[in-house]
């Protein structure tokens, strides 16, 4: 889709892996933001994985989807788009809408089910499954607690849904926790879900179900400062300050985030850091219910 400016075509890489008797098809795309290369290297480990196994069906992987905005390494694509925004795309027009077409032209017609693969970023740590309707498919990945109730449109696993396929988005790992190892377990835990791999699921055996998740944005420019670090990212965190925006020029405290109540702290960022209005600092989940993983004893 598209062209370079040397005229050479842009070209999304799609890795067909065929198991010897039928089953379910299953696409795995990652790489639709620039920022978020682990988990590009989390479908290129399970590629390694998947050609040692004994495979039913079908699993589509696209391990690079957005490669303009790889290129710079940012969220935001080249022509300032978001691509996870854009699904279905277009044939013509924004490069952005151009790669949302033609990925979901593929995925669409050769898949029944898409994990839509995020990871964090070099500075930003994340663990949280967004379900698109499905719980027991989205609790099938294991490892992460599953947020429901929330589906930005023009998500490539969200719009899939409306088409009536299934999928769900799954976030994991970034600033310390740079393993791409829950990705790929998460991934196996759901192909042995859909009938592609036999096996029982890996990881814990129920997982926290979130509807109210407060994010936490700068509202002013300063330095943030936290109280808990992406190493607890996952995990309980009680109540009380999450950190605090200070000015660089005096060191007075401009801005404080505080929850009233233990919660799951799904996401963060490295800190010290200086941050503008806007920028994320915390995410923070507050479960109701719990979900068995299918599958586990």
């Amino acid at each position: 889709m598209g062209r370079r400016i040397d005229g050479a075509p842009w070209q999304v890489r799609f890795v067909e892996l065929r198991g010897a008797t039928p089953g379910p098809a299953t696409a795995i795309v990652a790489g639709l933001y620039g920022d978020k290369p682990l988990g590009s290297i989390a479908v290129h480990d399970l590629e390694l994985q998947l050609m040692r196994e004994q495979l039913k069906g079908t699993v589509l992987l696209a391990p690079a989807v957005n490669l303009p905005a790889l290129q710079v390494g940012t969220r935001v694509s080249p022509d300032h788009l978001y691509l996870n925004r854009r699904f279905p795309g277009t044939p013509s027009g924004f490069l952005t809408d151009q790669v949302a077409h033609a990925v979901a032209t593929v995925v669409y017609e050769h898949s029944e089910c898409i994990i839509d693969l995020h990871s964090g970023t070099a500075n930003m740590a994340l663990w949280y499954s967004y379900d698109a309707g499905d719980l027991e498919l989205t609790s099938s990945f294991g490892y992460l607690p599953v947020v429901v109730d929330f589906r930005p449109g023009g998500q490539v696993s969200a719009t899939a849904v409306e088409r009536g396929l299934s999928g769900f988005l799954p976030e994991f790992g970034g600033a310390s926790l740079p393993s791409p190892a829950a990705g790929v377990e998460g991934c196996l835990n759901t192909l042995r879900y859909r009938g592609h791999l036999g096996g029982s699921p890996t990881g814990p055996p129920r997982l926290p179900v979130i509807r109210e998740r407060p994010l936490f944005l700068a509202s002013t420019s300063g330095i943030l400062q936290a109280s808990v670090s992406t190493d607890s990212v996952g995990s309980e965190i009680p109540a009380g300050r999450l950190g605090w925006i200070t000015s660089p020029n005096t060191g007075e405290v401009w801005e404080e985030f505080e929850i009233d109540r233990p919660g799951i702290l799904l996401m963060a960022v490295t800190t010290p850091t200086i941050v503008n209005p806007g920028d994320f600092a915390f995410m923070v989940g507050f479960p109701h219910d719990e979900v068995e993983v299918p599958g586990a004893s």
